[in-house]
Protein backbone atom coordinates (compact mmCIF):
# COMPACT_ATOMS: atom_id res chain seq x y z
CA UNK A 1 0.00 0.00 0.00
CA UNK A 2 2.89 2.38 0.74
CA UNK A 3 4.27 1.85 -2.76
CA UNK A 4 0.83 2.67 -4.19
CA UNK A 5 0.61 5.82 -2.05
CA UNK A 6 4.10 6.84 -3.18
CA UNK A 7 3.08 6.39 -6.81
CA UNK A 8 -0.04 8.48 -6.20
CA UNK A 9 1.99 11.21 -4.49
CA UNK A 10 4.59 11.14 -7.26
CA UNK A 11 1.83 11.20 -9.87
CA UNK A 12 0.17 14.19 -8.21
CA UNK A 13 3.47 16.09 -8.07
CA UNK A 14 4.34 15.23 -11.67
CA UNK A 15 0.94 16.31 -13.01
CA UNK A 16 1.05 19.48 -10.92
CA UNK A 17 4.37 20.44 -12.51
CA UNK A 18 2.93 19.96 -15.98
CA UNK A 19 -0.01 22.22 -15.13
CA UNK A 20 2.17 25.09 -13.90
CA UNK A 21 1.21 28.50 -15.24
CA UNK A 22 4.08 30.20 -13.39
CA UNK A 23 6.93 29.07 -11.16
CA UNK A 24 4.80 29.20 -8.04
CA UNK A 25 1.30 28.54 -9.39
CA UNK A 26 -0.22 25.36 -10.82
CA UNK A 27 -3.73 24.74 -12.11
CA UNK A 28 -3.52 21.34 -10.40
CA UNK A 29 -2.04 21.61 -6.91
CA UNK A 30 -0.02 18.65 -5.67
CA UNK A 31 -2.49 17.77 -2.91
CA UNK A 32 -2.51 14.66 -0.80
CA UNK A 33 -5.10 12.53 -2.55
CA UNK A 34 -6.04 9.30 -0.81
CA UNK A 35 -7.04 7.34 -3.92
CA UNK A 36 -6.34 7.39 -7.61
CA UNK A 37 -10.09 7.77 -8.21
CA UNK A 38 -10.18 10.92 -6.06
CA UNK A 39 -7.27 12.34 -8.05
CA UNK A 40 -8.95 11.40 -11.35
CA UNK A 41 -12.20 13.12 -10.34
CA UNK A 42 -10.35 16.28 -9.32
CA UNK A 43 -8.34 16.25 -12.54
CA UNK A 44 -11.50 15.67 -14.62
CA UNK A 45 -13.18 18.73 -13.10
CA UNK A 46 -10.14 20.91 -13.77
CA UNK A 47 -9.90 19.63 -17.34
CA UNK A 48 -13.58 20.43 -17.95
CA UNK A 49 -12.89 24.00 -16.82
CA UNK A 50 -9.84 24.28 -19.09
CA UNK A 51 -11.71 22.79 -22.02
CA UNK A 52 -14.49 25.36 -21.67
CA UNK A 53 -12.45 28.40 -20.67
CA UNK A 54 -8.75 28.00 -21.50
CA UNK A 55 -8.51 25.70 -24.49
CA UNK A 56 -5.09 26.97 -25.63
CA UNK A 57 -3.65 26.40 -22.16
CA UNK A 58 -5.08 22.88 -22.15
CA UNK A 59 -3.52 22.06 -25.53
CA UNK A 60 -0.11 23.33 -24.35
CA UNK A 61 -0.35 21.18 -21.22
CA UNK A 62 -1.27 18.08 -23.23
CA UNK A 63 1.74 18.73 -25.46
CA UNK A 64 4.03 19.02 -22.39
CA UNK A 65 2.70 15.78 -20.95
CA UNK A 66 3.31 14.13 -24.32
CA UNK A 67 -0.11 12.62 -24.94
CA UNK A 68 0.00 10.90 -28.36
CA UNK A 69 -1.56 13.12 -31.02
CA UNK A 70 -3.49 10.21 -32.56
CA UNK A 71 -5.30 9.58 -29.28
CA UNK A 72 -6.13 13.27 -28.89
CA UNK A 73 -7.40 13.57 -32.46
CA UNK A 74 -9.65 10.56 -32.01
CA UNK A 75 -10.92 11.86 -28.68
CA UNK A 76 -11.69 15.38 -29.91
CA UNK A 77 -13.49 13.94 -32.96
CA UNK A 78 -16.02 12.20 -30.70
CA UNK A 79 -19.58 13.51 -30.72
CA UNK A 80 -20.04 13.11 -26.96
CA UNK A 81 -18.14 16.20 -25.76
CA UNK A 82 -19.12 15.52 -22.12
CA UNK A 83 -16.85 12.47 -22.09
CA UNK A 84 -13.71 14.40 -23.13
CA UNK A 85 -12.57 15.62 -19.66
CA UNK A 86 -12.83 12.11 -18.20
CA UNK A 87 -10.99 10.56 -21.14
CA UNK A 88 -8.31 13.27 -20.96
CA UNK A 89 -7.84 12.59 -17.25
CA UNK A 90 -7.36 8.89 -18.01
CA UNK A 91 -4.83 9.65 -20.76
CA UNK A 92 -2.92 12.08 -18.53
CA UNK A 93 -2.83 9.63 -15.63
CA UNK A 94 -1.76 6.76 -17.90
CA UNK A 95 1.07 8.75 -19.52
CA UNK A 96 2.18 10.36 -16.25
CA UNK A 97 2.30 7.01 -14.45
CA UNK A 98 4.46 5.64 -17.26
CA UNK A 99 6.91 8.50 -16.75
CA UNK A 100 6.84 8.25 -12.93
CA UNK A 101 7.48 4.50 -13.03
CA UNK A 102 10.24 4.89 -15.61
CA UNK A 103 11.97 7.49 -13.44
CA UNK A 104 11.64 5.26 -10.36
CA UNK A 105 13.08 2.30 -12.25
CA UNK A 106 15.92 4.38 -13.66
CA UNK A 107 16.69 5.79 -10.22
CA UNK A 108 16.76 2.27 -8.78
CA UNK A 109 18.93 0.98 -11.64
CA UNK A 110 16.10 -1.15 -13.05
CA UNK A 111 15.95 0.05 -16.62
Amino acid sequence: MDKENNHLRDLSIYVSKNFEISESDSLIPADDFTTLEEFKNYLTNRLAFLLDNKYDTLINILYRIDIPEEKLSKLFAERNRDYIPTALAELIIERSLQKVRFRQNYKNGEF
